[in-house]
């Protein structure tokens, strides 16, 4: 079942982002999100924080198949759509590349700050 999260970074640009290999966390600061339970956007820094995964896979979009997160990696410039589909958060993001890459977070924690 898809579960909504509380906030969407639509057309926002990231001027920041972090993957931390060793602990399976990543922080993406940007300069302002959309709050999807109020309906109005924040016009405020904040950071996306998505640690803690079991298991992470990554793919270019127009690929089939995943692999491991680190193949298709890069730094990521814009979050495209957001998922939660059970306990998988599902990503589609812009790299600063201009790769188009999806990626698959197993019981990922997810923070906003």
């Amino acid at each position: 079942m898809e579960k909504k999260l509380e906030y969407s970074f639509d057309d926002e640009v990231a001027n920041k982002f972090c993957y931390n290999m060793d602990n399976n966390k990543i922080e993406i600061h940007f300069g302002g999100y959309y709050d999807t339970l109020n309906s109005r956007y924040i016009d405020k820094p904040c950071i996306w924080i998505i640690e803690n995964w079991t298991d992470a896979k990554s793919k270019l979009s127009s690929e089939v198949a995943y692999t491991d997160l680190e193949n298709y990696l890069g730094i990521i410039s814009m979050v495209l759509s957001s998922e939660i589909n059970n306990t998988t958060l599902e990503l589609t993001v812009n790299t600063t590349d201009n790769r188009y890459i999806d990626l698959l977070f197993d019981n990922p924690q997810l923070k906003l700050k």
